[in-house]
């Protein structure tokens, strides 16, 4: 080997240093190598393939072989960090001359080989001392002696670090590309080949332009060993970097699961920490994405009063019951404690009356209906006196049909359909049936939401409305597998028919149009694809929710303090105007990432018909009516109507009304 320039008294220098190495290096580490312990952690996957978390003590996945790496991941290693890799016993002569001699002359340069650099990672530190140069030289032969060049390099590309977070290729490929290691292109490979040299030195994030230039370094080392062409290089080192980092998202999910898995594990002898297992859950990725971008962007439009608010948002697939979306906290809360979004029960309001309207819907009224817009007062001058008000304080003698009082959330009107039409029992009963598991208490105010319930219990609730009256029982985890591909767990969607598909679409007809013109209209400055939903605003402001579906996806929002005791404020004390757009934004952002989604309507059943109603008596039209509107109609039920007009009522509570 030729070096030019090198005076005399280096080059002794630099002979007597190897010398030392050499001899030295013979006699530390007389006895066989240190066990090697590599500890890989279990990782989570969302439903469509993306990578949302790991549990270790390192975001680390075992590569299995050098087969589930790209071959330009190995070209490039070899190129840069080690050309005489298969050539050498551990230890290159030649590399270690260059690297004392870059090091006597100002340019600091280690000389290790591959091997020894793996030897330095399983086992020692990364001081700079002649004795730990020793003790990597001796431990880089014994590797060398008992594995394969194969094996070792897998051992390498599967412990060093690559900045973010990520240890070995696997995780790094996901994390700087989100895709396994053996799909690299020539490109990414030669990007993440250029970051083990320094990871946080050419962090793409705070240094692009530094990673780029150090990834056609390493793209020009190919040229260099013949892998390439100078032609070829020409043409990749204009190529962009093509980063697709992997957002962190989910935090909230990915604790949910791990409480979900362990549970299940435990139970047979495995645990996550000690085992390497891959979680294939729910979690859409994309939606996940969209409803953290959603929530993101109100906070910032929140007044001072507001920032610390919390937030509990969960969306599940109707039919299936996949949880497809997980939010449990404010922006800056932490995932690891309270998740809002399954752990808390707060009262709904009036995003409750869907299950009052679907019940009376269910029994045979129409959305005709005429419901008094009056004071109702029960059980009047007792301590149990029930006296609801609506939002405006306002009322009218005049009757509203069932489609406008739900439109724009009357709460005099549902008090009079639950003390006239129907009773809390069968109110309770409905929701019940359609998936709220919550105790809730058979009194009239429980017609505005008056018992707690979770987020997660509405969002799947509502489902049943866009799946033709098909409950579906939500859940996160569907597989569980060990590192050789073995099931250890599935789960298969639980469902079963609970409402009749008429009842479910004429509620959801309802429900739309409260989107369209009503409580919730604020939706429709973000998002215009197909949409129902319900507000909720509990009493003096402390809590709001929405809950909105279109036939792929039911999420329920609540907005709320965890010490209930402080309000809502600053114009955000509405479900209309906390949580509607957030819902709005997060459908929007949904709709543009996944191609078709919303582009369907709900399925009209067959015995579905639009009829003309008359509004002073909610039945088909006769000659002495004045008030003529076309609504949806189940006409197997309207035979029923007349019964539903003079029932038999065991009255219960004592109920005054008022003009």
């Amino acid at each position: 080997m030729k070096i030019a320039a090198v005076p005399n008294d280096l080059k002794l220098k630099s002979i007597l240093i190897i010398t030392l190495l050499l001899l030295f290096a013979s006699s530390t580490y007389p006895q066989d190598l240190p066990p090697i312990n590599i500890r890989f952690a279990s990782y989570a996957v969302s439903f469509d393939g993306h990578v949302i978390g790991y549990f270790g003590d390192k975001d680390r996945v075992d590569a299995r072989s050098t087969g589930y790496i790209s071959k330009y991941v190995l070209w490039s290693l070899i190129a840069t960090e080690d050309r005489d890799f298969y050539n050498h016993d551990g230890v290159s002569i030649k590399g270690i001359i260059r690297g004392i001699f870059k090091t006597l002359t100002g340019r600091i340069e280690g000389g290790s080989t591959l091997t020894m650099q793996l030897a330095r990672n399983l086992f020692l530190t990364n001081e700079r001392t002649i004795s730990r140069k020793i003790k990597e030289i001796e431990l880089a032969r014994k590797l060398e002696q008992k594995f394969t060049k194969d094996e070792i390099l897998l051992m390498y590309l599967n412990t060093v670090y690559f900045g973010r977070g990520a240890y070995g290729i696997w995780a790094a490929s996901e994390e700087y590309f989100n895709k396994t290691p053996d799909k690299l292109s020539i490109t990414e490979s030669a990007a993440l080949v250029g970051l083990v040299q320094s990871p946080t030195g050419y962090d793409p994030v705070k240094h692009p332009g530094k990673m780029l230039a150090r990834r056609n370094i390493v793209l020009h080392n190919l040229v260099d060993v013949g892998k390439i062409s100078e032609a070829e290089f020409n043409r990749l080192k204009n190529t962009p970097l093509g980063l697709n980092l992997n957002a962190c998202v989910g935090k909230y999910f990915m604790e949910y699961i791990r409480r979900e898995a362990v549970d299940i594990l435990n139970k047979r002898g495995i645990y996550l920490d000690k085992n390497e297992l891959k979680i294939t859950t729910t979690l859409n990725y994309d939606m996940e994405k969209s409803a953290e971008d959603a929530v993101n962007s109100q906070w910032k439009q929140f007044p001072n009063s507001m920032k610390d608010a919390q937030i509990g948002l969960v969306s599940v697939e109707p039919g299936t019951g996949m949880i497809r979306v997980m939010i449990g906290g404010n922006p800056n809360s932490n995932p690891l404690g309270l998740n809002r979004a399954v752990q808390i029960r707060r009262q709904p309001g009036s995003s409750f009356k869907a299950f009052l309207y679907g019940s009376l819907l269910e029994k045979g009224y129409t959305l005709a209906e005429p419901l008094l817009n009056v004071p109702v007062v029960v059980d009047s001058g007792t301590a149990y006196q029930w006296n609801p008000q609506n939002d405006d304080n306002d009322y009218t003698a005049s009757p509203l049909p069932m489609e406008t009082a739900i439109q724009h959330s009357i709460n005099r009107s549902a008090a009079y359909a639950i003390t006239r039409l129907t009773t809390p029992d069968s109110v309770v009963d409905f929701a019940h049936r359609l998936g709220i598991k919550s105790e809730l208490l058979p009194y009239p105010s429980i017609a505005l939401g008056t018992s707690d319930v979770t987020p997660l219990e509405m969002a799947s609730s509502y489902a049943v409305f866009a799946d033709e009256g098909k409950y579906a029982e939500p859940f996160a985890i569907t597989k569980i597998e060990d590192k050789n591909g073995n099931i250890l767990y599935s789960r298969a969607v639980q469902d079963s028919t609970v409402l009749d598909s008429a009842t479910a679409y004429l509620t959801t007809a309802a429900l739309k149009e409260v989107v369209n013109g009503g409580t919730a209209s604020s939706v429709r400055r973000f998002y215009h694809g197909v949409a129902a939903g319900k507000t909720g605003t509990t009493q003096d402001y402390t809590d709001a929710w929405f809950v909105g579906y279109n036939p792929e996806l039911s999420t329920a929002i609540w907005i709320g303090f965890d010490n209930p005791k402080h309000k809502l404020s600053g114009g955000y004390q509405y479900g209309g105007t906390a949580c509607a757009p957030i819902w709005g934004k997060m459908m929007q952002e949904i709709s543009m990432d996944i191609r078709g989604f919303s582009s369907s309507d709900f399925k009209k059943p067959e015995s579905i018909s639009y009829v003309d109603l008359c509004e002073e008596t909610g039945e088909p039209v006769n000659d002495r009516c004045l008030h003529v509107k076309t609504f949806p109609v189940d006409t197997a039920k309207l035979s029923e109507l007349k019964e539903l007009h003079h029932p038999v009522v065991k009255e219960k509570f004592d109920v005054n009304y008022g003009w």
